[in-house]
């Protein structure tokens, strides 16, 4: 049987996502990873996952155009965590090892899957008698079509924020989608100027940059890994107590909790007097607490804070801060 092979080999744009990633990673912007794109493989007969992966890398450098998100490593966490293991087993110093733990989680999940990637070829011939070439000069033209239907999701809780569908359609010369290269196959991306001055490369393109034309605009709801966050940290802080250990004036009260318990600059903090009632042999059997008013953190250590009180009351060592 004949079949069909690639014009090129794999080639990776891995590189070119990585660059484009590094631009966000200080920005505060939502984290998002982009999975491969999966494939309607009863309407495309030449799908192959490297396809899906080249199709999500490229959409990685489209999106780092926009600063909308901080896009995350997806396709590559095996080589990652082979990083990490390397440094686990001792073949790493320890003071460059890559800890287990460091990941950053991923607030948006994008999906998308091809329902149309090819084209349909026709020769023009040209006429006339050429030479050694028997009059069969002609030029190979297409008509590429490509669809992305896709979704964002927010990744704790699976729920879908928003959903689309892009299409391109470019006329022009024709690009071999046929793969049959170790199993694998794809060849597509930025980097890959065949595909790019076809009339499939340029349809992609077109129907990539609909879909971030789409996610510009959108405005991303706050997603439910940072409001778990919020309220587990609402919740520490709302236990939070701790001790007056001195005090050399009202502007200068210390404290013993700090910035390791979420303690930061102008947070408030309510000041209870503290008198304890003894039993004959000097244990203390029964504790009272007084509010006296409030405590403003002027700095902080990591299990110390200096703060201010205002109030009339004389504070003494041993009295206890609250966060509520």
């Amino acid at each position: 049987m004949k079949m069909k092979l690639l014009a090129l080999v794999c080639c990776s744009v891995f590189s070119a996502g990585i660059a484009n990633r590094g631009l966000a990673q200080e920005s505060g912007l939502p984290s998002l990873i982009v999975a491969p794109f999966s494939g309607d493989t009863t309407a495309m007969q030449y799908w192959q996952p490297a396809l899906g992966s080249g199709l999500a890398e490229m959409l990685v450098t489209e999106l780092a155009k926009i600063n909308k998100f901080q896009v995350l490593e997806n396709s590559q966490l095996g080589v990652l965590m082979d990083e990490i293991k390397l440094g686990q087993d001792g073949f790493v110093e320890p003071s460059e090892k890559v800890e287990k733990g460091g990941f950053a989680g991923a607030d948006f999940m994008f999906t998308a899957k091809v329902t149309q990637f090819g084209h349909k070829e026709s020769k023009i011939g040209l006429g006339g008698f050429v030479p050694g070439n028997l009059g069969n000069l002609g030029i190979k033209q297409s008509v590429s079509n490509v669809r992305i239907d896709w979704r964002l999701v927010d990744a704790a809780n699976r729920k879908i924020l928003k959903t689309g569908s892009a299409i391109g359609e470019k006329k022009g010369t024709g690009f071999n989608i046929g793969v049959n290269i170790s199993g694998s196959g794809g060849g597509i991306g930025f980097d890959n100027k065949e595909f790019m001055d076809s009339a499939l490369g340029k349809a992609t393109v077109l129907a990539l940059s609909q879909i971030t034309d789409d996610l510009k605009p959108f405005t991303l709801p706050e997603s439910g890994r940072h409001k778990l966050k919020a309220t587990q940290a609402g919740k520490e802080i709302a236990a939070l107590s701790g001790k007056v250990l001195a005090v050399a004036s009202k502007d200068a009260i210390i404290i013993s909790i700090g910035a390791k318990q979420g303690l930061k600059d102008g947070d408030k903090l309510k000041l209870y007097e503290t008198s304890e009632i003894k039993d004959d042999k000097g244990a203390v059997v029964f504790t009272e607490e007084k509010l006296v008013g409030e405590i403003t953190i002027q700095s902080t250590q990591e299990d110390r804070s200096k703060a201010t009180y205002s109030g009339d009351r004389e504070i003494k060592a041993g009295w206890t801060v609250k966060a509520k």
